[in-house]
């Protein structure tokens, strides 16, 4: 494979050819420029994920034009400060992708239906507010996407339809979801933790009986 110096004047006129090409970073070893047979050119990054005769890691930094030249630098000194740390970066960053592609919400809220309220008498109810009100939100997307801010705006918004009790049971429940995410060792913390109750919750006042 070839070695140049990279700078954005000589990225910009890397030729294609039949076949990828990468051309690897004279002033950074194992730093480089994929180009592809139809011109598409991405930063690269080699690695050996322990001494001489250890595997060959690839990890992607990202395409040429959305990552300039600098980010993919510093992109590229991070991974091999990660591999000198022990960590494998480009196995990190497949488990990371296929953890968004498996931790789906909607999987996981009918299997934590199914594990926790299938046993609790008023578990039906509370497994239809769900899949109502966090399901149909959120369902097609990862755990690991959803922030404090989309579960104000999921209580939010029930609270705006007029249902402040509603709201404030909403968000009971998704904490005890979330806590439970927590539990299977699918999230290290609970987005919701930390959000407060939407209404304030009166109490029954005691009888003159008892007074």
């Amino acid at each position: 494979m070839p070695r140049i110096k990279l700078t954005k004047s000589a990225i910009d006129a890397l030729p294609s050819s039949k076949s990828d090409v990468v051309y690897w970073d004279t002033a950074s070893p194992g730093f480089g420029v994929k180009v592809t047979p139809k011109g598409r050119k991405v930063f690269v990054v080699l690695y050996r994920t322990g001494g001489a005769g250890s595997k060959l890691r690839k990890y992607t930094i990202g395409p040429y034009g959305r990552v300039t030249l600098h980010q993919a630098r510093v992109a590229a000194q991070k991974v091999f400060a990660a591999k000198l740390e022990g960590r494998d970066p480009a196995a990190e960053k497949r488990e990371a992708k296929r953890r968004i592609v498996a931790d789906r919400v909607e999987d996981l809220l009918e299997t934590f239906i199914a594990q926790r309220l299938s046993q609790n008498r008023s578990g039906g109810e509370i497994a239809r507010f769900l899949r109502r009100e966090v399901g149909k939100t959120w369902g097609a997307r990862s755990i690991h996407e959803i922030g404090k801010r989309d579960v104000v705006e999921v209580v939010t918004a029930i609270a705006q339809r007029g249902a402040p009790v509603a709201a404030n049971k909403a968000l009971k429940m998704t904490k005890t979801f979330l806590r439970w995410c927590v539990g299977r060792a699918v999230l290290d913390q609970s987005p919701a933790e930390g959000v407060p109750l939407p209404s304030k919750e009166n109490r029954a006042r005691p009888s003159a009986a008892r007074q």
